[in-house]
């Protein structure tokens, strides 16, 4: 990424120029973000089918050590006989034929037995090493994610590093004015606060009220209004999108996956006209952004770097689907 700068040749950029370019620098690094949380989830289901996967390798072990320990009891008992005929049989032949034929019949059922062993040794030893076969493949795919993992986040810290080294050059009546361009070419316009209904400047109305779970999930959400956005972070002090909607609907007993791209497969899919409170609603495409609707056209939200929790218009960003979790 190439800084926007200053020379004879370029004019220095203007605001609206400088905030595209960090807002884009933003939105690559959230996407990141959500890749990094989609590769989070998977590492946790990847780590759970490690634990299946031994869990059968042991299982599998025992059963080999079991059929060992029958074929070594037949073997020494082979040999303790010298071969087919046990000395103390070859006695009872001489002195009562009718007894060595019992003893005959016993032999050979134990050798019926022994012969079955070996055939279940022979499946026990091929489950064995099919167990221990995708136990191997497991760790190599947990390596694979593990991995991911490790360029996602360099990917997010070198963009947040390029927009901050960019924001780092304006002066504080810039940065002012940045943020002034920000609100004024948002997809609809300002929210327009009324300072003296609400001393909260996050919350542009008091959103009506919610009982049952979403009611839940919209007390959790807005309690963190103006908590910073941190990417990564799942509380309870700083948030990502998807971060925040996850802990709000744990709090009334719903899991969600860690990234907004599998959150969107959870739950009901509901249209805009159909949003209530405590439904999620989805931006961009491909998905990369979650916030929760609390009512009356807004939602609450970890915005972006540089940013905290809020409450915005439903309509801020490109709206891509909504879900009613639970």
């Amino acid at each position: 990424m190439t800084l926007i700068t200053q020379s004879n040749a370029d004019p220095k950029p203007t605001i609206s120029e400088v905030r595209e370019q960090v807002d884009a620098l933003y939105h690559q690094a959230e996407q990141a973000t959500e890749r990094y949380n989609a590769a989070t989830d998977e590492l946790a289901e990847v780590q759970r089918r490690i634990e299946r996967a031994q869990a059968s390798l042991e299982r599998q072990q025992q059963a080999v050590d079991a059929v060992r320990a029958q074929i070594g009891a037949y073997a020494s008992a082979s040999y303790r006989s010298g071969g087919i005929v046990d000395p103390t049989l070859q006695t009872l032949l001489a002195e009562s034929p009718e007894d060595f034929l019992a003893q005959a019949s016993v032999m050979n059922a134990f050798a019926g037995q022994q012969a079955e062993s070996l055939a279940s040794a022979a499946d026990v030893s091929r489950s064995y090493e099919a167990a221990r076969l995708m136990a191997d493949e497991e760790l190599t795919r947990q390596q694979a994610v593990e991995a991911t993992l490790e360029t996602e986040k360099a990917t997010v810290e070198q963009l947040l590093a390029e927009a901050q080294e960019i924001l780092d050059q304006l002066e504080a009546e810039e940065l002012a004015q940045l943020e002034e361009d920000r609100e004024e070419n948002a997809e609809v316009p300002d929210r327009g606060e009324d300072d003296e209904a609400d001393e909260d400047e996050d919350t542009p109305t008091d959103p009506p009220p919610v009982s049952g779970r979403a009611g839940v999930v919209v007390e959790f959400a807005l309690a963190q209004l103006g908590e910073p956005y941190a990417w990564g972070g799942d509380g309870p002090d700083s948030w990502d999108c998807s971060g925040l909607t996850s802990a709000a609907w744990a709090e009334a007993g719903v899991s969600l996956p860690r990234s907004s791209g599998s959150q969107i497969g959870v739950g009901t899919r509901v249209s805009k006209s159909q949003l209530e409170p405590g439904d999620l609603v989805f931006y961009y495409s491909p998905i990369s952004h979650v916030g929760i609707y609390i009512g009356d056209g807004q939602i609450v939200h970890a915005t972006h770097p540089g940013d905290v929790v809020s409450v915005d218009d439903v309509d801020l960003m490109p709206f891509a689907g909504a879900t009613r979790p639970g």
